[in-house]
């Protein structure tokens, strides 16, 4: 039996999304993956445990109802979101969730249109259905290109803030696009919570925009998987339709709840990754041929002189145990991703950072 010849066509060359490099030891400084440095509130961990009890033989609420209601009514209050929890689709991550508005809309041979450099995911789902990738590079300084508000296709897919550029777009920019773009357009905001930048307001006003979010990022939640798209009901209805039955696990629905009623301790534990973030950026920016992209994320995007500097300083970081980002692509093959870390760990990378400059740079 040759499988090769049994499996989808588009399938046989495909390449499969490679993420952030995941030691087994816990000696190393992991600053490649955008986690949260942070573990979960000692509130959200006993909540999980009170729950962990006979309700496991169950099967969880398919539709995590007492989950929307939260979001809705505490997590997404002061951005005036849509009200009806028909409006709001939960699932197993932000991937799963993006998966999921795939299955809905693309047929083999569909345009999806996402930009370069963005998040790889975008690209490797796109093959996985078939899709025709369509990427737009973003201008030098990362804004977004005229030619995007040009663009036709089933899909468009913005990340704000951008990974791994770290940078937010407009919401009149992206209202223009929900207004010029023949299909659906998708605003992924992974990382919105480091920021006060949000498109979903124009959700009460725009048919065709669809929101994503994760409880990965801020809420610590990466492991258990926590995502949700906001939409117009329609859209939300056939993503429902086409799903996995018991998507997001009964323990999942019970951190994200638990997260969003600690969400103030959450939220001000968080400013302290902000304000490392902007600590970072100074001391590195004082290097020569190193600058860093102002950032609305819980990461930086590092630019040095050239390719042969940041594989250098990525090599040397990692024979000192600290895993940072290198995409081997043109668009990025001068910079470095870095994730905020704590500020134990920022101190390290910053001192190691310093011995490869006096050496290298």
């Amino acid at each position: 039996m040759n499988v090769n010849q049994l499996i989808r066509a588009h399938l046989r060359k495909f390449a499969e999304y490679i993420p952030g490099e995941q030691p087994i030891e816990n000696d190393w400084i992991k600053l490649n993956a955008n986690e949260n440095p942070y573990p979960p509130l000692p509130e959200i961990i006993n909540d999980i445990k009170k729950k962990t009890n006979e309700r496991l033989r169950l099967y969880p609420d398919p539709l995590a109802k007492e989950l929307k209601t939260k979001i809705i009514n505490k997590l997404l209050k002061k951005h005036n979101p849509p009200q009806s929890i028909d409006s709001y689709f939960v699932g197993n991550g932000t991937d799963e969730v993006l998966e999921v508005i795939y299955k809905v809309f693309i047929d083999i041979g569909d345009d999806i249109i996402y930009l370069d450099p963005s998040y790889g995911m975008y690209k490797t789902l796109s093959d996985l259905f078939g899709a025709n990738s369509i990427e737009i590079k973003l201008n030098k300084d990362f804004s977004l290109p005229e030619s995007l508000f040009e663009a036709k296709g089933k899909l468009l897919i913005i990340c704000s803030p951008n990974n791994p550029t770290a940078k937010s777009f407009d919401n009149h920019l992206i209202s223009k696009i929900c207004e010029t773009f023949p299909g659906i357009v998708i605003v992924d905001e992974t990382y919105s919570d480091f920021t006060n930048k949000t498109s979903i307001p124009l959700l009460n006003r725009t048919k065709n925009l669809i929101i994503t979010r994760t409880f990965s990022k801020s809420f610590s939640l990466a492991s258990l998987r926590v995502g949700f798209a906001i939409s117009n009901p329609d859209i939300i209805k056939v993503m429902n339709q086409v799903k996995l039955p018991y998507n997001l696990n009964y323990l999942s629905q019970v951190a994200a709840i638990s997260c969003i009623d600690n969400m103030e301790k959450i939220f001000e534990r968080n400013k302290i990754i902000i304000s490392e973030r902007e600590k970072i950026t100074e001391i590195l920016n004082n290097y020569e041929n190193v600058e860093v992209i102002p950032s609305d994320a819980n990461f930086i995007l590092v630019r040095l002189k050239n390719k042969s500097q940041a594989m250098y300083i990525f090599n040397e970081m990692k024979k000192n145990k600290i895993l940072i980002r290198y995409f081997p692509k043109p668009s990025l093959e001068n910079y470095l991703r870095i994730s905020i870390g704590t500020e134990e760990e920022n101190k390290q990378l910053l001192k190691v950072f310093n011995d490869i400059a006096n050496n290298f740079l």
